[in-house]
């Protein structure tokens, strides 16, 4: 019996220290802010987030406790305030911070967010230096003193070169979430499309390819892979204003457009007259519209339609650009464009103007 009381209570505590080690701690203080609710946040898939920990504040002090099984980028919070505050959380760290709106704000502490928060205040001065010099650059030229333009524009090229070496050697050094979570930032700044999304995955380490980013990273690519150029067009079902639901490879028709607009985008507004025509003088020869709105209120979906004549099939999830359906085909501006074969596969995007004409033409004879 006493032996099972002593194995028991090993067994607790290794569990409780398994807990503890996992634990991550920041403190320090908040300005501009007199009380509240602080959040740490972590994204771990494209469109979800994981709250790791939650905490009132009145400040100026504050802890916030969170726990995380690997280390991610989280964010630090305040309820009811739009940005954040990210850092790279670590199992069992520990972290000072300072919160507020000024350049002063820093999450210090762990040895991956130290590593990293002090790359970036480097690379930081070395683009401002850099900056500054293509400002000198353009007083000379504009002061017709060619030759120091011509010289300082040659150390301008090989600042920029070292600082492209600074940062390949600094990556090199860290297979792990730092070089995977740049990356990940670098694609959607860019909106970086499937192929370099992959070639960036691909060349990750085996330990970067481990962390969070990375996993969101390669979710990135493969949802962009459904929506590539002779892919199965992914099938969705939406409601039409009058509440009619409608599915995708259930719509019959030997070329469908697949058109991604909302009534507040100007220049959807404007393509609209041009697929109105076509759908007068293709409908009858095997066209289908289905036109998808990233509208948020039924009222001005409704109206659009309306004024701008769209007599085909209209579908929204009243979500703005919350749609899932948005999402499906990676759409990050409107319109946007997919054509659709018959046996519903993607056969070309973004056609406009003349040459959705002459598609057209050479494919509903």
């Amino acid at each position: 019996m006493k032996n099972t009381l002593v194995a028991t209570l090993l067994l607790a505590s290794c569990g409780y220290l398994s807990y503890a080690q996992n634990n991550v701690t920041v403190k320090g203080q908040i300005k501009g802010v007199e009380s509240g609710r602080l959040y740490m946040l972590a994204p771990v898939s494209e469109n979800r987030v994981d709250t790791l920990g939650t905490a009132l504040f009145q400040a100026p002090d504050f802890v916030l406790e969170g726990r995380c099984d690997e280390p991610v980028v989280a964010h630090i919070v305040v309820e009811n305030y739009s940005g954040g505050f990210p850092f790279m959380a670590e199992p069992g760290g520990s972290y000072t911070a300072l919160l507020t709106n000024g350049r002063e704000a820093y999450i210090r502490g762990g040895k991956l967010q130290d590593a990293w928060t002090g790359y970036l205040k480097y690379s930081t001065e070395q683009r401002q230096k850099i900056s500054a010099m293509k400002q000198r650059h353009q007083t000379l030229v504009a002061e017709n003193k060619y030759r120091s333009a011509s010289a300082l524009n040659d150390s301008i090229l090989l600042l920029e070169q070292q600082a492209r070496k600074e940062t390949y050697d600094f990556l090199g050094q860290h297979d792990d979430l730092i070089t995977a979570h740049t990356y990940l930032e670098n694609a959607q700044m860019r909106d970086a499309g499937a192929e370099q999304c992959r070639k960036m995955y691909e060349s990750l380490g085996e330990g970067a390819r481990q962390t969070p980013s990375a996993r969101i990273l390669k979710e990135r690519y493969e949802r962009m892979e459904q929506t590539e150029k002779g892919r199965l067009a992914p099938d969705f079902t939406l409601t039409t204003p009058e509440g009619m639901e409608v599915t995708l490879s259930k719509v019959a028709g030997k070329v469908k457009i697949l058109d991604f607009w909302a009534s507040w985008c100007g220049p959807c507004r404007l393509n609209n007259p041009a697929l109105k025509k076509a759908y007068e003088e293709y409908h009858d020869k095997g066209l289908e519209i289905i036109s998808v709105s990233l509208d948020n209120k039924p009222e001005r979906w409704k109206d659009a339609i309306a004024k701008d004549g769209l007599t085909w099939i209209n579908v929204s999830s009243l979500k703005g650009w919350k749609c899932d359906v948005a999402r499906l085909y990676s759409v990050s501006a409107v319109p946007a464009i997919f054509i659709l074969n018959e046996e519903n596969r993607i056969v070309a995007t973004n056609l406009r103007g003349e040459k959705l004409a002459k598609y057209l033409e050479d494919n509903l004879k």
